[in-house]
């Protein structure tokens, strides 16, 4: 993947884009730092940087990422990015410290699909 990160975080969207969180550079400072790569099941690849490094991230439907803070022995991020997968745009939201995990729940608490 051309970001060349240490992935956490990792899922494949309904359409077989293949999402990846990257916390760090693997050789700074040739290599992105902290981001989001999304590529596509044809191979076509983009990198959203982040400010900081992230964990884990879900996408229920395929157009939004909801990436989770990250953990390590020098402390911790919180809250959700939440990314739009087309236009690249961010946001944060307040979600609790040391978030790590995340999951997308329908209707009574089920796992979406």
């Amino acid at each position: 993947m051309t970001a060349h990160t240490h992935q956490h975080g990792s899922t494949i969207t309904l359409d077989g884009t293949l999402l990846a969180v990257g916390t760090c550079p693997t050789a700074p400072p040739l290599d992105e730092g902290p981001s989001l790569t999304v590529r596509t099941k044809y191979g076509k690849e983009k990198v959203i940087p982040f400010k900081g490094p992230h964990e884990d991230l879900v996408s229920a439907g395929g157009r939004i990422a909801y990436v989770t803070g990250w953990f390590t022995r020098d402390g911790h991020g919180n809250g959700i990015t939440v990314v739009d997968l087309d236009s690249g745009y961010i946001r944060q939201l307040a979600a609790g410290e040391g978030l790590l995990g995340i999951a997308v729940l329908g209707p009574g608490g089920r796992s979406a699909p």
